[in-house]
């Protein structure tokens, strides 16, 4: 994975001054230039308006009481697509374009959730749990409380103190 890291932080802008070269070569300076900004732009205007409407479809989901993968996928692609559109490069801003065709796109998130299914793993605790008289365990919690203190020194800015649990009587 490291060699994966490095080839692609190496290779990438390397990639990017010779497709630069290439496309200014064809089609002259001032047009490669304004492609570059376009793509900002058009990742700009991608963040600002698909993000909320991502966000709206996902809690619609949630409010018919399913969970939101296939929103929350597709959001997070939407968000590489709009992140690669603003980076500069004609290579970097071909992939992000590439990313908001919605059937493309589907097919990363497929792959994407495949990959993550296959190295998630899932840990359940057992430890001090108990059955209760109706049959259903009985978890213990403690209580934590978080207060803002402020202190003379800090010029009015408040720092979050964590205070230790509550001590309740049993």
């Amino acid at each position: 994975m490291p060699v994966l890291v490095f080839l692609i932080l190496a290779g990438l802008p390397l990639a990017e001054i010779a497709i630069f070269i290439q496309a200014g070569a064809f089609l002259g300076v001032w047009p490669v230039i304004g492609l570059v900004v376009l793509s900002v732009f058009g990742g700009v205007w991608l963040m600002r308006a698909q993000g909320p409407e991502t966000l709206r479809r996902a809690q619609a989901t949630i409010e018919r009481g399913e969970p939101p993968v296939a929103e929350m996928l597709d959001g997070a692609i939407l968000f590489i697509a709009a992140i690669l559109m603003v980076t500069p490069g004609l290579l970097t801003s071909s992939i992000g374009l590439l990313l908001l065709v919605a059937p493309l796109r589907r097919l990363v998130a497929r792959i994407a959730a495949r990959r993550l299914a296959r190295r998630a793993e899932v840990h359940i605790r057992t430890a001090h749990m108990r059955r209760g008289p109706g049959g259903g365990p009985i978890i213990e919690a403690e209580e934590w409380e978080v207060e803002e203190e402020r202190s003379p020194n800090d010029s009015g800015r408040g720092g979050d103190k964590r205070l230790p649990p509550k001590s309740c009587p049993d």
